[in-house]
């Protein structure tokens, strides 16, 4: 079966439909399914805004050791751990940045978005030659239309900036690089990855994944960088019109989309590099 076939199974047991970047950081191949159209990101648009946060850092705009306090127009449903933490509350820029990454929280977003301004986000994605990526609006579920569209395609982009260093800076890069290490909703991504290479007791495992991943109703996306000694790669799959509404573990989108990037993963990686580990 081609990686071709393989992807399309998976679309033909999918309600939705699903579409997917992949490119070797090595060889430069690349993989896509789907239709590069704009789809809404969820919390991918994160990402984004990540990007435009450390450019404005690196333009001297703003600095990380900054303290930004929580304010009650910046509380919201969903993700995240700040909604039930003291209003008054002032973290470092740098820790609202990873708090927007690492558990998705939908606050610390709104916090970093009244600080460095929804329009900058779109000015510097289409800047950076991203010209299907757009912020809507704010995190506020009563607000109608998408959070933000992009596609599999300009996600891989950012990612492969991060990757390779060039996106806004050598040290911006390696900064988001090491906060998108720490992400923890990634299961898209690693659902079906061989565990052992994951996960190791007493060494940094071979294979690492650093990551964004996003989920609304009908929705289910995750992008990332994953990294082995047999070969990097980046992959953004993004999906909508799920039948399932379930925020579950056993979702629909949460189960037959890491699939495909368990088919990415042993294209890219084959089973047979992989012995000597």
């Amino acid at each position: 079966m081609t990686i071709q076939e393989h992807l399309s199974r998976i679309q033909n047991e999918f309600s939705g439909r699903y579409a997917l970047f992949a490119e070797h950081l090595g060889t430069g191949e690349i993989v896509q399914f789907g239709t590069m159209v704009p789809m809404e990101t969820a919390s991918t648009i994160k990402l984004p805004i990540l990007v435009e946060a450390l450019r404005q850092v690196e333009h001297g705009q703003l600095d990380l050791k900054s303290l930004v306090e929580l304010d009650s127009a910046d509380l919201v449903e969903g993700s995240g751990v700040l909604q039930t933490l003291t209003l008054g509350l002032q973290l470092s820029l740098l820790d609202v940045l990873r708090l927007m990454i690492t558990v998705s929280d939908n606050v610390a977003t709104n916090m970093v978005l009244r600080i460095i301004g929804l329009s900058s986000v779109n000015h510097a994605m289409h800047a950076l030659g991203l010209r299907d990526t757009e912020i809507k609006k704010r995190i506020d579920f009563s607000l109608p239309g998408p959070i933000g569209l992009s596609t599999p395609y300009d996600l891989a982009l950012l990612l492969k900036g991060i990757y390779q260093r060039t996106l806004i800076s050598p040290q911006a890069s390696e900064i988001m690089y090491q906060i998108l290490t720490q992400q923890q909703y990634n299961t898209i991504l690693t659902r079906y990855l061989p565990y052992d290479l994951l996960n190791h007791d007493d060494d940094e495992p071979p294979v690492r994944v650093a990551s964004k991943s996003g989920s609304l109703n009908g929705v289910r996306n995750d992008c990332g960088i994953i990294t082995s000694p047999w070969g990097d790669f980046v992959l953004a799959i993004m999906s909508e019109g799920a039948e399932d509404l379930r925020f579950h573990v056993d979702n629909e989108a949460m189960v037959l989309l890491p699939h495909a990037s368990r088919a990415i993963f042993d294209y890219f990686v084959p089973p047979p590099s992989r012995l000597s580990v």
